[in-house]
């Protein structure tokens, strides 16, 4: 029975399981919001709160925690964990607790998973905004209505000599 179990297995291999999740709260500190399935979101959350109440602890010790969650390579990482301790923990420093909130999504549309956002509450999130469309000009609109006999068209249309073949050539 596993009664009392937290652990989300989340249907990996234990490293990899932590991998995910890390490189999940890396990407959250980053961007302070994440789009992911909502399972792996719920299992994020609990490590999000707890890298947050160990940044407002602000300690040597405390550092090396979140660095040994993290496990930063290069230096855009190591710019999370200073973003975490400088940034986010004094702005939650004053809150007790629920750090993070959820919020559904639509499904996805490849396999149906569930989606959901993971955001810091108060989260200073830039939106981009998307290229408008530039509006085709109706002068290049093309009529396509045919009336009458096509056949008959055509040969209006069509030189009826040599010579005024060459006229218009020439021209």
């Amino acid at each position: 029975m596993r009664h009392r179990k937290r652990t989300d297995k989340l249907g990996k291999k234990a490293p990899h399981r932590k991998a995910t999740l890390s490189n999940i709260i890396a990407s959250l500190i980053k961007h302070e919001r994440v789009t992911t399935k909502l399972r792996l979101a719920r299992s994020a959350r609990r490590y999000a709160d707890k890298i947050i109440t160990l940044a407002k602890k602000n300690t040597l010790h405390s550092r090396r925690l979140a660095i040994a969650f993290l496990r930063p390579d290069t230096d855009e990482e190591k710019q999370n964990v200073r973003k975490l301790f400088d940034v986010l923990g004094p702005r939650y420093a004053e809150r007790p607790g629920g750090y993070t909130r959820i919020i559904k999504l639509e499904s996805r549309r490849g396999d149906n998973a569930p989606m959901a956002i993971l955001e810091y509450v108060d989260a200073e999130v830039t939106f981009k905004e998307k290229k408008k469309q530039v509006a085709v000009d109706d002068d290049f609109s093309v009529d396509t209505e045919v009336t009458g006999d096509i056949q008959a068209q055509e040969e209006e249309t069509k030189p009826e000599t040599e010579t005024e073949k060459a006229e218009e050539t020439d021209k």
